[in-house]
C-alpha cells in the first residue's frame, strides 16, 4: 500500500497548518538556519567544519552570518577575553548564540590554528589563500588577546614575504597584509611590507594609485611618499600641453579630491626644493683649500648646463640629483681638487639624495 503524506501538521496547541508539497526543497552548501519564529536571526548558516554538534559542553558562536559550535573549554583556554564571553553559555543555541564582533574567516581561522596539527602549523605559507588565513588569524588574536596565536602568525607572516609566490600577489593583498602589520601595531613586519611594495612600484611590477589610497587610509608617510612620487612621474609623462600653452594633468579617477591636492602639493614642493638645490653648489665639509671650492661651484654650473640636465622634468628631483652626481663624478676637471676633497663632495650629494629618498612623504601633504 502506498503510504500517503501527511494531511496537517500540529505546531503547538493553537496552530495547525496544512503542508506545502509543491516542490522539492534543493540541498544548501550549508546548512540554514529556518526563521521558525521570527527572531531576527534568519538567513544564518552553519559553518560546514566547525560547527559540532554532538558535543554537550559547547556553545553556538555567531560571527558575521556564519553558526560555530564550538567546545567552551576549547575557547576558554586560547584567552582571558573569550574565557568571559563563553563563560556559562552551555545553554546558547541557534537562536540565542553567543553574538563575536569578528567575521567568519577570522575565528575560523582560529579554529584552524587550535585544531591544526604541528605539522600544518609549522607549513610556510606558499599561496594567497593561506597568506589571507594567516593575515585573519593575527587579526582576530589582535582583537581578542590571544597572545600565543597572535606573534605566532605574525611571524609566519613575514617569513611568507621572502616565498617566491609573494612577488605574484596584486595590490589588495599588499594592502591586507599592510593593514594587518598595522593593525596588530608590528613595525618589523610593517617596514618589510612597504619596502616590498615600494621595490615593486619602482621596478613597475605594482600600480601605485592603489599604494597611494593604502598609505593615506592607514597614515604611512613612507609608502604615501614613494607612490605619490612614482604617479607624478606617470602624471607629468602623460600630460598634454594645448596649442595655447596651458597644461592638462590627467588623474586617476579612483584618487579622491585630498589625495589628488596631496600630489599637487608634492609637485610644487619638490620643484620649489630642486630650484633651492640648483642655484647654490652644495657645501661639503673638512675643506679648507679655496681652490677646491672654487672648482667646484664652476664644474657645478658646467654640470647645470648640460643636455641631460636641461631635458629632464623639473618634477623628478631623485633623478635630477643622481645625474648630476653622475655627471660630477666623470668630470675630469675635478679631479684636481684634492683626492679627499672630491671624495667628500660627492658623498655629501649621496647624503642629500637618501635623506630626500627617505622623506619624500613629507612634501605630499594636505597642508595647502
Amino acid at each position: 500500500m502506498t503510504q500517503s503524506k501527511t494531511r496537517f501538521i500540529i505546531f503547538n496547541k493553537n496552530t495547525i497548518f496544512e503542508p506545502d508539497f509543491s516542490e522539492e526543497r534543493r540541498p544548501k552548501k550549508r546548512a540554514r538556519v529556518e526563521d521558525e519564529e521570527s527572531d531576527g536571526l534568519s538567513g544564518l548558516f552553519r559553518d560546514s567544519q566547525y560547527y559540532d554538534s554532538r558535543s554537550s559542553d559547547a556553545c553556538v558562536i555567531l560571527a558575521g552570518d556564519t553558526l560555530f559550535r564550538v567546545k567552551i573549554k576549547t575557547l576558554s583556554k586560547v584567552s582571558l577575553r573569550l574565557h568571559v564571553l563563553v563563560d556559562g553559555t552551555e545553554n546558547s543555541g541557534n537562536y540565542n548564540p553567543v553574538r563575536l564582533d569578528a567575521e567568519p574567516d577570522e575565528f575560523r581561522a582560529l579554529l584552524w590554528a587550535i585544531h591544526a596539527s604541528p605539522d600544518e602549523l609549522n607549513q610556510p605559507i606558499a599561496d594567497i589563500s593561506g597568506l589571507t588565513k594567516f593575515c585573519s588569524l593575527a587579526n582576530f588574536s589582535r582583537a581578542f588577546k590571544c597572545t600565543s596565536q597572535e606573534p605566532f602568525a605574525l611571524s609566519t607572516i613575514h617569513d611568507s614575504l621572502d616565498h617566491p609566490f609573494f612577488d605574484t600577489c596584486a595590490s589588495p593583498t599588499l594592502h591586507l597584509v599592510t593593514e594587518t602589520a598595522v593593525r596588530c601595531e608590528a613595525p618589523i613586519l610593517l617596514d618589510a611590507i612597504v619596502s616590498r611594495w615600494i621595490k615593486r612600484i619602482q621596478r613597475h611590477e605594482a600600480p601605485c594609485v592603489p599604494a597611494i589610497i593604502t598609505a593615506h587610509d592607514l597614515h604611512i608617510p613612507r609608502l604615501s611618499g614613494a607612490a605619490c612620487y612614482a604617479h607624478l612621474q606617470e602624471v607629468a609623462e602623460h600630460s598634454t600641453t594645448v596649442s595655447e600653452g596651458a597644461t592638462h594633468f590627467h588623474m586617476d579617477p579612483k584618487l579622491d579630491m585630498a589625495q589628488r591636492m596631496r600630489l599637487f602639493a608634492g609637485h610644487w614642493s619638490l620643484v620649489n626644493f630642486w630650484e633651492q638645490f640648483r642655484r647654490h653648489p652644495l657645501k661639503f665639509v673638512s675643506c679648507d683649500h679655496v681652490e677646491c671650492l672654487r672648482i667646484w661651484e664652476r664644474r657645478w654650473s658646467v654640470a647645470l648646463g648640460g643636455r641631460k640636465i636641461l631635458c629632464a622634468g623639473q618634477v623628478d628631483v631623485l633623478g635630477l640629483m643622481r645625474t648630476m652626481r653622475e655627471l660630477l663624478a666623470a668630470d675630469k676637471d675635478l679631479d684636481s681638487m684634492k683626492s679627499k676633497c672630491k671624495e667628500k663632495a660627492l658623498e655629501s650629494m649621496s647624503d642629500v639624495w637618501k635623506q630626500l629618498n627617505a622623506t619624500l612623504g613629507d612634501h605630499f601633504t594636505d597642508s595647502v
